[in-house]
């Protein structure tokens, strides 16, 4: 008996140094962190994130999410209806996502300050469709990718579920995202975005029309202009008026893709140097009720919403974009450098006037508006 004792004791202590042994194994060589990390993806915003999507989209197997808190900072000032929030972090190089989705009134201003797109006498700010029938856009910000995709829930009234995304990199220091190096990137965050959006709709009972897998996202246009001959979509119709542009010494665009389900799209002409001269915006659905709300430049409570000021080059149009969207709103404005101070040094007027028409009703025609109304 005692002898057998001994060997159950010896036989225990073998077994106790291969389980130590092999669980140093199974750590030393990266074993537990690929099981945490796995974990941790697993339960990222409440389990709505796909893996395989979060690898792709920041270029790596190795990622993970960081502790609930980090990066507060992001979306600190749109926490109206928030649902989930997680941050993911590539291990190689310290990119990381920050993911959050929202149940909002249709109306709230939160979801406007979604899309990252107020800046309507900036340059810089370069809006592309995320495509696939996704109503939702990207755009390039001050070294960040930001993207959001709306989803009207027919089974809640008045209920948007919002899913938006943004870069953020690991120091100041850091160059961002070049939109042209990283094309690839792009549309691996926008699967992420959607297939994020479709997995919250079931999750959170949004009964909403999704959109089709997205294969590929436009580069930046801002980063990547092109030569006024060379515009196919939004903005086409101004670079063709060619008299116009050369009077005003304008020879490239920033030109974006045409999408129905976009809900901004822009339009920048630029010199010679590449310095920004025009810009053309038209918003759809919440963002254009905010534009003519903090607009101080024109009347939105006008008839016609619409108004052309010869003094400071800058024009306001609308269209009727059916009861759920409202009214379109559609702005040519100049660029300037400082107050008083525009980067077009020959303004034209009849110019402005025609750019303004020709890239509203192109606009207006692609989302299926009508009563467009121009000064």
């Amino acid at each position: 008996m005692h002898k057998h004792r001994r060997w159950l004791i010896a036989g225990s202590t073998i077994l106790a140094i291969l389980l130590i042994a092999t669980g140093t194994v199974f750590y030393l060589t990266g074993g537990y962190e690929k099981w945490r990390d796995e974990q941790s993806l697993a339960d990222a915003c409440d389990g709505a994130i796909s893996k395989g999507d979060a690898r792709s989209a920041l270029g790596s197997k190795r990622v993970y999410t960081r502790p609930k808190g980090d990066l507060d900072f992001v979306f600190s000032n749109i926490d109206e209806g928030r649902i989930a929030k997680c941050v993911l972090k590539n291990r190689d190089s310290g990119e990381t996502v920050v993911i959050q989705v929202s149940r909002l009134p249709t109306e709230s201003m939160d979801v406007t300050r979604q899309y990252v797109h107020q800046f309507l006498d900036e340059a810089g700010y370069g809006t592309v469709p995320i495509g696939g029938g996704w109503r939702g856009s990207m755009i390039f910000n001050r070294g960040s990718l930001r993207g959001a995709v709306e989803l009207a829930c027919g089974n809640q009234k008045g209920k948007t579920l919002l899913v938006n995304f943004q870069t953020v990199y690991p120091s100041p220091d850091e160059p961002g995202l070049d939109s042209q190096q990283r094309a690839d990137d792009r549309a691996g965050f926008a699967r992420l975005l959607t297939s994020t959006a479709s997995t919250a709709a079931d999750k959170y009972d949004c009964d909403a029309s999704l959109g089709r897998p997205v294969d590929d996202v436009a580069p930046d246009p801002v980063r990547n202009p092109v030569p006024l001959d060379k515009a196919k979509g939004t903005c086409a119709p101004v670079a063709a008026l060619r008299d116009g542009a050369g009077r005003v010494g304008a020879v490239s665009v920033t030109d974006a893709p045409t999408d129905p389900t976009t809900p901004a799209e822009d339009c920048y002409l630029n010199d010679a140097q590449g310095t920004p001269l025009y810009r053309l915006t038209a918003l759809y659905g919440p963002l254009a009720d905010m534009a003519r709300a903090k607009s101080t430049d024109f009347d939105p409570t006008s008839k016609k919403a619409a108004e052309f000021q010869e003094k400071y080059h800058r024009g306001f149009g609308s269209a009727q974009c059916g009861a759920q969207q409202g009214r379109a709103f559609y702005r040519l404005g100049t660029i300037h450098r400082g107050v008083g101070e525009r980067t077009v040094k020959n303004p034209d007027v009849e110019f402005e006037r025609a750019a303004l028409k020709a890239f509203a009703e192109q606009s207006a025609k692609t989302h299926g508006c009508d009563n467009l109304q121009l000064p």
